[in-house]
Order: structure tokens, then C-alpha cells, then sequence
């Protein structure tokens, strides 16, 4: 008796082929976008002037108000400033956190891309694509912790060089970090499990008939 080995294969309609591609398309126009986009940001901090935001530690006048009604008191926590006389240790620092973003930006895209693509050939669980959105997990984990470490260093070397002196200091230093990178790498990471799973469920459902 011969065997044969047969592969299924999902069957989409053309609203499901149309959200897919939907999705590719304006997943890869995110990712080039990103990277497109930081190449004249990161040129601007190497010139004389460079735009940054600080935390700021302000008071709002009281007679900032001219209508009816009063500011009885008020503080700015932010500011945004044109700074020159920047070293070149922290134009490098700030450099390196926007590449940081791009490229976590573009990755997560070309994971979006290469599921979409899976999915639309009726293999989702490609080892290319498993892969991929494996890729993106460890560089969503390590950008943003690379990236957070970078613009902390900028931001203290920029803060120390308007005012070195802290205890009479309008922009206090202050280090945030954005979780929602780390959070969304490890969702990925378990979806990139899921992945390898179901890789390995398809092959034993290429089944022999």
C-alpha cells in the first residue's frame, strides 16, 4: 500500500485576505516609516542645537490667568528646551535610544508581516515566522532596556551640564521607563511558543492517508 502524505491548509475568504493584507501593509509602512523617520532626528543632535524634555520643577505665575477665573497655584513638570553646547557623549546617548526604538518598531513590524504572509499562504506556523516573532521578543526585551539606559545617561549629562548644582536645579533629573515594550516583548515571547507549538502540531497533522 503507497502513502501519501497530504498537507492542510487554511481556507480564508476575501474579507480574511483583505484584513491580512491590510495589515502587512500598513505593518511594513510603520517599519520603514520608523526607520526613515530617525535618520533626520538623529542628524539634528549633532548639530549646533538640539531639541530635548526635561523634567522641569516650575511654578505657573499666578497672574498667568486674564479671564474670570484665577490660578490659585500651579507647577510645569516638563519642559521642552533647545539646549547647545552639548557635549558629544550625550548627542551619542540620545543617538543610540532613538536607533534603539526604530529598529524595535521596525522588527515588530516584520514580525506582523510574516505572520500575515503565513497566514495568507495557509501556513501559519512557519519556523520563518516563529522565528521572526522570536526576534521581535528578545528585541522589544533588550531594545527598550538598552534604550532606557541610553536616554538616562543623555538626560543626566544634559541636566548636569544646565545646572551641576542639584539642590538649586529648575530641571531636576529624573529616569522614567516605559513598561509597555518589555510587557509586549514577553506577550511575544509566549506567542513565539505558541508558534513553535503548533509548528510541530502541523507536521504530525500532515498526516499520511
Amino acid at each position: 500500500m503507497k502513502l501519501r502524505t497530504t498537507v492542510r491548509t487554511t481556507i480564508l475568504d476575501r474579507s480574511d485576505v483583505f484584513v491580512l493584507w491590510l495589515f502587512a501593509v500598513l505593518a511594513a509602512l510603520v517599519g520603514v516609516l520608523s526607520l526613515i523617520s530617525v535618520v533626520p532626528a538623529i542628524v539634528d543632535l549633532f548639530g549646533d542645537d538640539i531639541p530635548v524634555t526635561l523634567s522641569a520643577a516650575m511654578t505657573v505665575p499666578t497672574d498667568a490667568a486674564t479671564g474670570s477665573a484665577t490660578i490659585l497655584s500651579g507647577t510645569f513638570d516638563r519642559a521642552d528646551l533647545v539646549v547647545s553646547g552639548i557635549d558629544v557623549g550625550p548627542r551619542v546617548a540620545l543617538a543610540g535610544s532613538m536607533a534603539a526604538t526604530a529598529v524595535m518598531t521596525a522588527v515588530v513590524a516584520a514580525s506582523i508581516v510574516a505572520m500575515c504572509r503565513a497566514v495568507l499562504l495557509g501556513r501559519p506556523f512557519v519556523r520563518s515566522a516563529t522565528w521572526l516573532v522570536a526576534t521581535a521578543s528578545i528585541t522589544l526585551i533588550a531594545g527598550s532596556l538598552i534604550g532606557a539606559g541610553l536616554d538616562t545617561v543623555a538626560m543626566f549629562s544634559i541636566v548636569t551640564a544646565l545646572n551641576p548644582d542639584p539642590m538649586d536645579a529648575v530641571f531636576p533629573f529624573m529616569s522614567e521607563y516605559d513598561f509597555a515594550p518589555l510587557l509586549i516583548g514577553l506577550v511575544l515571547a509566549v506567542v513565539a511558543t505558541a508558534f513553535q507549538l503548533g509548528q510541530k502540531m502541523q507536521r504530525d497533522t500532515e498526516g499520511l492517508v
